[in-house]
């Protein structure tokens, strides 16, 4: 599982500078070269080199070691699954090398291989490491290979701003053929994803298509088939989408990439779906989960999963459906804590930097202090007044700095507890304020109600308007919920499009009115403002402590019953949960019992 992983990361960083040699080298220098040239596009005849390199060692000087070593640290990660050994082997080269192209390369592995082992802060601080010795670097393939690796990099953690900065970077300086492949693979990506993909920019993407098909790049070029697809099916047009997409397949399960085989398998699932296509689509979403069910976190596992729930109840098949819908639910819960974890990793690496200016911008005033000192000594006349001048400059600074520690440390704070999107709890901070909540009116014999809710035909909104009319939505929800929420109540969005409320002090009655006020003020939002018109509307399930008992768990799922019942029974309305009413004849789960209040 690894061994792909590796692959897929690092083959767009040998795409950079690789590039195949017909006749073979006889000096030492020479096999180098040619060696680093096929280490991505040639393993077989690469992995002789090294062997071959190797036995001369002894008739080397220690930069030419040093290059040996560096190409032997990235067989060791990708062709021997010995990453944490690679990354230490790439550090030493770092730390000892006075070659700035060498430590520039070094330092971009250490940033690549410490990404796919997920320890993304020590690969924001080498890329921070390596950019320093940018201006240093001769060789412009090398300083390509390093941009592209970064870009590469930034995409990967959600900076796509960064990422694209770093692609038109590498793009505006006249790079090789394999540069322009890797670089505008980046760049249409990080556009996808800031929604700047317009149409001028699908030509580009068209172009770079072209191009890495040219040079038998097949592995970017059919991730930019897909992340084009993506868009022209959003457009509303998955047919042409399918056009651009499906002939490629073959393509694309002869390179044997597990990464790319499932994203393009889940986007075909999906646009088949769309095009009305069930068979297909099934097929290719089986497929994809054939090949990533087990991964850790796979955004084309979460896509492939939704696509198996749609077609599910599309086909009215109940039990079917909730299966699917339960496995939808935990991949996107994995994928979304990676990409919390990743942005919360360049939060820390980024306030570290800032941290360390500070720290210079402070020596370099104590600097000045000392040579403020040095003068008092030439001029006595003036040596209380520059004292406390010195005083006061270090204990301004000091003062300073700590309130900027202080101001991070709130910044981090409020990281780990807000969903940045809305501006509400996330589901651990929900979570751990509401069990708190519940015990403390447990030992003061209070009430208390949970009202759980989630947006009707939320994706519709997504795949009709797009993520920016999404996401819009989910603010202008988090702000209305507010709005009815006290200071003692918890809000939390628990989940993609799903929120719920712990109400303290609060009984059934009195919260089943709360949720019917949110209901009704979601129904009148007016969506102009986002560039479209539509209406928003959410499903509620409402619970209390006198029906579920103090345990959070259980109120969850009592409310979450209730919720689905609103589902059930049409959306855009409220469901109470009432233990002593009869059951309903049919459902997902088992419901004890429920009132409905009113439309």
């Amino acid at each position: 599982m690894l061994q792909w992983k590796l692959k897929v990361g690092l083959i767009m960083l040998g795409l950079v500078v690789s590039a195949p040699f017909a006749r073979a080298e006889t000096t030492f220098d020479g096999k180098l070269t040619q060696a680093d040239g096929l280490r991505s596009s040639d393993s077989v005849q690469f992995r002789r080199l090294l062997v071959d390199l190797e036995s001369y060692k002894g008739k080397t000087t220690a930069l030419q070691k040093q290059r040996l070593k560096y190409l032997q640290a990235y067989e060791m990660a990708v062709y021997e699954d010995r990453v944490d050994q690679g990354i230490v082997m790439a550090r030493d080269i770092f730390d000892n090398t006075k070659d700035a192209d060498l430590k520039y390369r070094a330092g971009s592995l250490v940033a690549n291989l410490a990404a796919i082992t997920r320890d993304f802060k020590t690969g924001l601080r080498y890329l921070d490491k390596s950019s320093e010795l940018r201006d240093k670097v001769e060789n412009k393939a090398v300083l390509h290979d390093g941009i592209g690796a970064a870009a590469m990099f930034y995409n990967e953690i959600g900076q796509y701003a960064i990422a694209l900065r770093h692609a038109d970077d590498m793009l505006g300086d006249a790079p090789s053929d394999r540069s322009k492949c890797a670089g505008g693979l980046v760049q249409i990506q990080a556009k996808y994803r800031l929604g700047q993909l317009d149409a001028p920019s699908m030509s580009d993407a068209r172009s770079y298509i072209d191009l890495c098909t040219r040079i038998r790049e097949p592995i970017p070029a059919n991730f930019l088939r897909a992340t084009l697809a993506k868009k022209i099916s959003q457009s509303g047009d998955p047919k042409a989408a399918i056009q651009l997409l499906e002939p490629a397949l073959a393509e694309v399960l002869a390179t044997g990439y597990p990464r790319l085989i499932a994203e393009v398998r889940a986007v075909l699932a999906d646009i088949m779906l769309k095009a009305g296509d069930m068979e297909r689509a099934e097929s290719n979403a089986l497929a994809a989960v054939d090949v990533v069910a087990e991964t850790r976190s796979s955004e084309s596992l979460v896509y492939a999963y939704r696509t198996l729930y749609q077609l599910s109840e599309a086909r009215q098949n109940a039990a079917s459906a909730l299966d699917h819908f339960k496995k939808y639910a935990a991949a996107e819960k994995v994928y979304l804590g990676d990409v919390k974890a990743r942005e919360l990793a360049y939060e820390i690496v980024r306030q570290e930097t800032e941290q360390k200016n500070q720290q210079i911008e402070l020596l370099e005033r104590q600097n000045e202090v000392l040579q403020l000192e040095q003068e008092l000594d030439k001029q006595s006349a003036l040596k209380a007044r520059l004292a406390m001048v010195f005083l006061m400059l270090v204990l301004a600074a000091v003062i300073y700095w700590m309130l900027q520690i202080k101001r991070h440390q709130r910044q981090l704070q409020r990281l780990a507890q807000t969903d940045m999107l809305t501006g509400v709890g996330n589901r651990h901070y929900f979570t751990q304020k509401s069990e708190k909540a519940l015990h403390e009116a447990a030992r003061e014999g209070e009430q208390a109600a949970l009202v759980m809710f989630d947006l009707d035909h939320f994706k519709a909104i997504n795949d009709t308007y797009g993520h920016g009319a999404g996401d819009w939505v989910l603010k202008q929800v988090g702000r209305i919920c507010r709005t009815h929420c006290r200071k003692t109540d918890y809000l939390g969005r628990i989940g993609g499009e799903e929120f719920a409320v712990m109400l303290r002090g609060v009984d059934l009655a009195e919260a089943a009115r709360i949720a019917e006020d949110c209901r009704s003020t979601l129904a009148q939002i007016d969506t102009r403002e986002s560039g479209y018109s539509f209406v928003v509307t959410g499903s509620f399930g409402v619970t209390s402590t006198g029906q579920s008992g103090y345990d959070l768990s259980r109120l969850m799922s009592h409310a979450d019953q209730m919720l689905y019942r609103a589902k059930h029974e049409g959306r855009n309305r409220v469901c109470v949960y009432a233990p002593d009413s009869p059951e309903p004849k049919s459902g997902r789960r088992s419901t004890p019992a429920l009132t409905v209040v009113g439309r």
